[in-house]
């Protein structure tokens, strides 16, 4: 257990939707691997007047009357004595609400593809997942299961009252739909259903690309399909750059140490946005996201379907892609020829 540890002590005021009943609650920042907790509350003159232990960090004082106070809490080791005790802090009163979940309509928030399978393990053993909506704070518990199997939470980063971000340990998730509870101090958890869905053994599924597709006649890039793009790029090999992997269509110079790009036509430009969407890195998806979003009409019926397809396995994302991606994928919906 570490020595030094930062205390965040909260005040709060409480009410339910059904009465006018208020909680004075001291909360502070969860120390992982506590025990427990002991808190001690003193009043301006130094006398002492609440000494707890206690198993979660926080602790209802709805009888203290009014006054000025101080706090200190410090963790508990495994025999159950204070490890490390805070600095006395005066006590910060705000209002604690029911915690809000922003979810997407008609599908879960995030989806989990199980296409990189070893003998049932999933080798994606950490997935990193975004909460967003209203009143969160550092002592919001957070809970993912389907029925009894609960998601280990690895880490929970509480960025603002607006956003929690988590690292969750799927490798040994079941697929199926799972469970998002949120929960503030004595306020009613907020559950949503579906919030996750981890999809099946893809080994067992149709595989994409099992015939070769050949290459369109008479179309134009913008109509190629996503398949028929790959094939595309596939086959448009630079034979005599062997330095590079561009295709050979959008290739101007290549030089001993560099090659320059021709993107003088617009269709060249297109391909190599496609190009860029297709990439591992994802600053160069970001940027392809933004690109045919906002250069639309026409509609890249090829991109649309790449982004389409990224978004139903979006669970491999990070947080500020799934946000770019979203909001583009939205834009290139809506755009009409």
């Amino acid at each position: 257990m570490r020595a030094v540890w930062k205390l965040i002590i909260l005040f709060f005021c409480t009410q339910t939707l059904l009465a006018q009943d208020s909680y004075k609650v001291i909360a502070w920042k969860p120390i992982p691997d506590a025990s427990g907790y002991e808190i001690q509350v003193r009043e301006k003159s130094g006398n002492i007047i609440l000494d707890k232990k206690i198993d979660k960090p926080f602790y209802s004082i709805e009888d203290l009357p009014s006054g000025e106070y101080q706090v200190r809490t410090a963790p508990l080791n495994l025999f159950k004595k204070p490890a490390v005790w805070s600095v006395w802090k005066d006590l910060e009163i705000i209002v604690s609400e029911p915690p809000t979940v922003v979810v997407e309509e008609k599908e879960p928030t995030i989806i989990i593809p199980r296409d990189k399978m070893v003998g049932g393990t999933n080798l994606n053993k950490v997935t990193d997942v975004a909460i967003t909506g209203d009143n969160f704070l550092e002592v919001t518990e957070i809970e993912i299961k389907q029925k009894n199997d609960k998601l280990p939470i690895l880490q929970k980063d509480v960025k603002s009252e607006q956003r929690i971000d988590l690292k969750v340990d799927t490798t040994k998730a079941k697929p199926g739909d799972y469970d998002l509870t949120v929960t503030n101090p004595y306020q009613k958890p907020k559950l949503v259903s579906k919030f996750i869905k981890i999809e099946g053994d893809k080994q067992s599924e149709p595989t994409e690309n099992k015939t070769k597709t050949s290459l369109p006649k008479g179309k134009t890039f913008k109509d190629y399909t996503y398949n028929e793009m790959m094939a595309f790029l596939e086959s448009n090999v630079a034979e005599n750059c062997k330095k590079t992997q561009v295709p050979a269509m959008m290739l101007g110079e290549c030089n001993l140490t560099y090659v320059t790009l021709n993107l003088s036509s617009e269709d060249n430009k297109q391909v190599f946005y496609f190009y860029k969407l297709i990439s591992k890195n994802e600053s160069d998806r970001t940027t392809a996201y933004s690109h045919f979003s906002k250069h639309c009409p026409p509609k890249f019926k090829a991109a649309e379907e790449r982004m389409e397809k990224v978004w139903k396995e979006r669970g491999n994302l990070s947080p500020e892609e799934r946000y770019i991606l979203s909001t583009n994928l939205q834009k290139l919906r809506t755009c009409s020829e």
